[in-house]
């Protein structure tokens, strides 16, 4: 059988995409077609021009990747899919898995999330489809595609949308990689996808190491020279801070409320370009001076300063002293005045950061490796490389602050008395 492909898109990095009647719906909604105005990776392209790309088309390539997957990936030996409405449903979960994105998208999340009180950008997604896309997904059971999202079913499917090796990885490191001109995500996904198989909830890989090396060697590069690239993570910290005060101040509203009662076009209209111009209005007429320079700063592409940055290896749980003061002022906003005042500074110029943790094999990894008879996870991997640094991982503590100022707080923070 197989689906039935009603038309084509054309991809840049995957080629000619087939697409259903459903998926073309979902895709010409006003909802879906406000990822075309969110970028992928944020702020990137302040340091990589060219990484303008958006979930819009990301979303398109995860969906053609799951496709790929279910028609060759097997479970406990026979094909993992086994009709045309569980394909549909898992490449629908797979298109609409990212709709939820709030501007920006990760770097204004976390600001939504830690300091508005709102909700993920899948919880936000999930109460998006299930108010606005019934009509589109009418042929399908709307429950069965945002509990995917919400991972509120743990099983062999899900894991092909959001585990250690999924099509959402697979799909953001070519693409990310396209767009940066950074070669580390070139990876190669159709040999990945031939020697890998699922059994009693096992993603394994049969023989071929070297490939999912680079996999987990291009995730890692990617982190460190693009997604964490200090200048990529300053202007990312500016823009966290002007998106919280902008909301608090009214500029913005509140993804909070938005989720309770925005209508198709108010959400439509919350993306990267009206944030930009809301941060170009504040520059120009904003009250608060500090949130007016930082805005400003945005928008004359005047990044953070980087006052501390000194990635290391984990050993054990101890982190540095002066570390733990960082870790502390970013999540204590007393912590982070008092140290601005001492510092003879307004605290919006004060950007504690914890970068995520980076490692090439995560604790709970569900990947495994084949070899003969034997199935060893794959952080039991004898492989010289994954052994060297497979279980290491690198914490990533920084300070940045107003642009002049670097050197005085990073003087203060070194002299202070712990």
């Amino acid at each position: 059988m197989g689906l039935k492909i009603g038309k084509y898109i054309f991809d840049n990095v995957h080629g000619h995409i087939g697409i259903t009647k459903t998926e073309e719906r979902v895709i010409d909604s006003i909802i879906f077609q406000r990822l075309r105005n969110i970028r992928q990776t944020g702020c990137v392209d302040f340091v990589y021009p060219g990484a303008v790309h958006t979930r819009f088309s990301h979303c398109i390539g995860t969906m053609y990747l799951m496709g790929r997957f279910l028609s060759t990936v097997r479970k406990n030996g026979e094909q993992m899919a086994q009709d045309d409405d569980q394909v549909e449903v898992l490449r629908l979960a797979a298109l609409l898995h990212d709709i939820g994105h709030y501007p920006l998208s990760h770097t204004t999340e976390q600001v939504v999330v830690r300091a508005l009180d709102g909700p993920t950008h899948e919880m936000f997604g999930v109460t998006m489809i299930k108010r606005f896309l019934e009509e589109e997904l009418s042929n399908y059971r709307v429950s069965e595609i945002t509990d995917i999202i919400e991972k509120k079913k743990s099983s062999s499917m899900t894991m092909l949308l959001s585990s250690a090796f999924d099509v959402d990885k697979c799909d953001y490191l070519l693409r990310d990689s396209y767009y940066t001109g950074v070669s580390y995500g070139e990876i190669e996904v159709d040999r990945l996808i031939q020697t890998m198989y699922i059994e009693d909830g096992k993603m394994i890989f049969d023989k071929d190491e070297t490939e999912l090396e680079r996999f987990l060697l291009g995730r890692y590069h990617m982190y460190r020279a693009v997604y964490h690239h200090k200048t990529v993570v300053g202007f990312e910290e500016m823009v966290k801070r002007a998106f919280e005060f902008l909301v608090k101040e009214g500029q913005l509203r509140s993804p909070k409320e938005l989720i309770k009662d925005g209508t198709e076009t108010e959400i439509y209209g919350y993306n990267d370009a009206m944030f930009y111009q809301k941060v170009l209005e504040y520059s120009e007429k904003g009250v608060d001076r500090n949130l007016k320079e930082l805005c400003g700063n945005i928008i004359r592409r005047k990044p953070a300063a980087v006052a501390y940055m000194e990635p290391k290896p984990i050993a054990g749980s101890k982190m540095p002293v002066i570390e733990k003061r960082i870790a502390s002022m970013e999540s204590n906003d007393r912590e982070r005045s008092k140290f601005a005042e001492e510092c003879g500074i307004d605290p919006m110029w004060i950007f504690p950061t914890s970068l995520r943790r980076l490692s090439l094999v995560d604790e709970k990894s569900d990947i495994y490796i084949k070899k003969g008879d034997d199935i060893k996870s794959l952080r039991e991997s004898d492989t010289l490389i994954l052994k060297m640094i497979g279980s290491n991982a690198m914490h990533d503590v920084r300070l940045y602050t107003k642009p002049g100022h670097q050197k005085t707080v990073s003087k203060l923070l070194h002299k202070r008395d712990y």
